[in-house]
């Protein structure tokens, strides 16, 4: 196990939080300086385990458009491809 220090794990932390805050004012349109009730805006330390999921069509391309994930994909053809040839035996 790595031994990481206290500000490793501190900057990790802090970029999350940033990560989700911008998802917050650019994605959801969460301003700032209006929204402060909101409590991810209020205290943003509560976005470092908070989950953002979004369902648009960019972040669930592949479900929205039953679109098959690639590893998936090479599975079903690998198990097909053993089905013919046991069938071809």
């Amino acid at each position: 196990m790595k031994k990481r220090s206290r500000s490793y794990y501190r900057h990790q932390r802090n970029r999350a939080i940033k990560h989700k805050l911008n998802i917050l004012t650019n994605v959801w349109s969460l301003d700032p300086e209006e929204d402060n009730a909101h409590s991810w805006i209020a205290h943003p330390g509560k976005l470092s385990k908070a989950k953002l999921n979004c369902s648009c069509d960019l972040c669930k391309y592949e479900k929205n458009y039953n679109i098959v994930k690639p590893h998936i994909k090479a599975k079903l053809d690998q198990m097909e491809k053993e089905i013919n040839d046991f069938l071809s035996e």
